[in-house]
């Protein structure tokens, strides 16, 4: 987009004389804003590089059921979030039209911080904030209530069965062999078999849906931050939890478990679970970037290794949750 474009957007917001860097276009298109008072912020518009990424995500009614979170959510002590900002009219969200379309535009807070990054977890300390901080979040959507959230993504065993047709889809575009495909299949229909087994109601309810170390900025003080809550929505607890367990080195997982549960003693059944729950979030990843051809060459190498070393030995019983 134009300068002159984005200029026009936060004409609507009292940021006195910004300027604007250009950050990425990958799900929204990402921008840098510092004002002249010396704050800073984050301008979204919510226009997915590729049209297969457009979601619920990105509809006027679920990015609302987002930043109402947002801004109940950075209302609180315990967590660090970005605050989304109202424009001059009252409004979380600005409509603008770019080529010949209608999109919506969103302003946050500036967190300052860096990404997370692979040796800081070599810290236990850490590990073990990181599940506390997961726990937080959870404790915080279990009061959350607000109309409105089934406009939101939602991750639970029809998304699962979802994500099985999609992967089917590899086949014609020939990244995927059909035995590949079959273990797939196999493998989420086993989450799902366990799901609808599985008498702990209290593991459904709200998400961050996407906590991977691009997701989570360490401060200079060392505290914890989830951002791009863009798959906020329903689903299982043990996503998040799965997704941090991945990215803790697996000598610290017990540590991480512990800082999420509370206790060293997960149980079997939550083993399980959570290990179904990794091989999920790597195959949601194949399935999210199914259109987009610039990874299709990573996951057709990928794929073989993940059905071989993973989903194979998952659906033979074997613990895969220290080496995922």
């Amino acid at each position: 987009m134009r300068t002159e474009q984005l200029q026009e957007i936060l004409n609507k917001y009292d940021i006195p004389e910004p300027e604007i860097v250009f950050i990425r276009h990958n799900e929204n298109r990402t921008y840098k804003v510092k004002g002249h008072d010396g704050n800073t912020y984050l301008l979204r518009i919510h226009q997915p590089v590729k049209e297969g990424m457009v979601g619920q995500q990105h509809t006027y009614e679920g990015l609302l059921g987002e930043l109402q979170m947002l801004e109940h959510l950075s209302g609180r002590n315990q967590l660090l979030v970005q605050r989304p900002v109202r424009n001059r009219e009252g409004e979380l969200i600005t409509i603008i039209e770019y080529e010949g379309k209608r999109w919506n535009s969103s302003v946050l807070t500036w967190l300052e911080g860096r990404d997370l990054q692979k040796d800081d977890l070599s810290d236990p300390v850490l590990v073990e904030k990181l599940g506390a901080r997961i726990a937080e979040l959870h404790k915080f959507y279990s009061q959350y209530e607000r109309e409105g959230l089934d406009k939101r993504p939602s991750q639970g065993i029809a998304y699962n069965q979802y994500m099985i047709e999609v992967i089917k889809q590899g086949l014609a575009k020939d990244l995927f062999t059909s035995s590949d495909v079959s273990i797939i299949e196999q493998t989420i229909s086993l989450v799902n078999v366990r799901l609808e087994d599985s008498e702990n109601d209290d593991t459904w309810g709200l998400i961050h849906g996407d906590l991977s170390m691009g997701n989570i900025i360490l401060t200079s003080d060392g505290e914890l931050s989830f951002i791009d809550f863009g798959f906020f929505g329903p689903g299982y607890n043990y996503t998040d939890v799965a997704m941090g367990a991945m990215i803790v080195p697996s000598e610290h997982r017990d540590i991480f478990l512990k800082g999420y549960y509370g206790s060293d003693h997960t149980g079997q059944e939550k083993l399980d679970m959570l290990e179904g729950f990794m091989l999920l979030a790597i195959i949601g990843y194949y399935v999210f970037q199914m259109e987009n051809e610039s990874v299709h060459a990573w996951m057709r190498e990928r794929m073989p290794k993940l059905c071989a070393d993973f989903c194979t030995p998952y659906l033979s019983g074997g613990r895969i949750f220290y080496s995922v």
